[in-house]
């Protein structure tokens, strides 16, 4: 998020001033000139521009282009707050509505940030690789596994080492990479992706709406629901929903791709393993035929 990664940049004093105004203003800077925002703050327009690209962006226009969007987004109506789902007063009947309520806000938050072209490329990219290669910190590693459990079901073969450095320097061209990263600036993941283009392994990032350095990086770029505040969130909750729907729709598509392979070689290898019952007989495809 930008205003994030404002606050991990170094401004100098003059810089402050224009930050400090440009977030106090927020929405309304729209109609305003990079000559506007000089004037209300006694400061000059290649200042503005330093600080576009201190964030990352090419000039001004592309920084505010950028803040905006984030601002329309995050002012987009919620019921529940993604970093403090609830109060300490609140009983548990209340926290367990706003925790699904949140679940469901996040899905169709993550519906409303997909593209139709970054997902059909990402889709393609990671069917056409021989090996697919998962890089996540360990709050998100388990719906990296789940990911990685759901692939083997249609024979695709997906690798999470525990050691990411490790796994980014064994991978090729022949690789495909799925880096997770919620910031898209951590320094581990933006050091794996680094490592991925030099070895032209193809890199599908999840991260958040921001341009981070991950999302420059990346080949395409899958978006995560972006409300929670880094530091100052309960637990992950709304940014593992949202991951975990993102590699289910990825597992979708690529099943999709040749759609009749993979559903009888997955019938095929859970005749051969399930052993799984059920007394209710609407689940249990055997009591079901009878």
């Amino acid at each position: 998020m930008i205003i994030n990664k404002i606050q991990n940049t170094h401004f100098s004093e003059s810089e402050e001033v224009i930050l400090r105004y440009i977030l106090s203003q927020s929405e309304a800077i729209e109609p305003m000139t990079i000559q506007d925002i000089a004037n209300a703050t006694y400061t000059s327009a290649p200042l503005l521009v330093r600080i576009s690209k201190k964030l990352g962006y090419k000039g001004w226009s592309d920084f505010k282009k950028a803040f905006l969007e984030e601002l329309h987004y995050m002012f987009q109506s919620q019921d529940i707050d993604a970093t403090i789902p609830f109060v300490e007063d609140d009983d548990v009947v209340t926290i367990a509505n706003n925790i699904l309520t949140l679940h469901s806000e996040t899905a169709e938050d993550t519906r409303k940030l997909l593209k139709h072209d970054e997902l059909n490329k990402a889709i393609t990219l990671l069917s056409e690789a021989e090996v697919i290669d998962v890089y996540a910190k360990a709050c998100y590693e388990y719906t990296g596994r789940l990911f990685q459990n759901k692939m083997h079901t249609i024979n695709k073969n997906v690798l999470m080492m525990s050691d990411p450095i490790l796994q980014a320097a064994m991978s090729n061209e022949k690789h495909a990479a799925v880096v997770v990263s919620y910031s898209g600036e951590t320094s581990r993941m933006v050091k794996v992706a680094h490592m991925l283009k030099e070895r032209h392994t193809p890199i599908v990032a999840i991260t958040s709406i921001s341009q981070s350095e991950l999302s420059h990086l990346a080949d395409a770029i899958l978006h995560i629901s972006s409300r929670e505040m880094l530091n100052t969130k309960i637990a992950d909750f709304a940014s593992t929903e949202s991951i975990n729907c993102l590699f289910d729709i990825l597992y979708a598509g690529i099943f999709a791709k040749d759609y009749n392979k993979n559903l009888d070689y997955k019938m095929t290898i859970a005749e051969n393993i399930d052993d799984n019952f059920s007394e209710y007989a609407f689940i249990d495809e055997d009591n079901s035929k009878l």
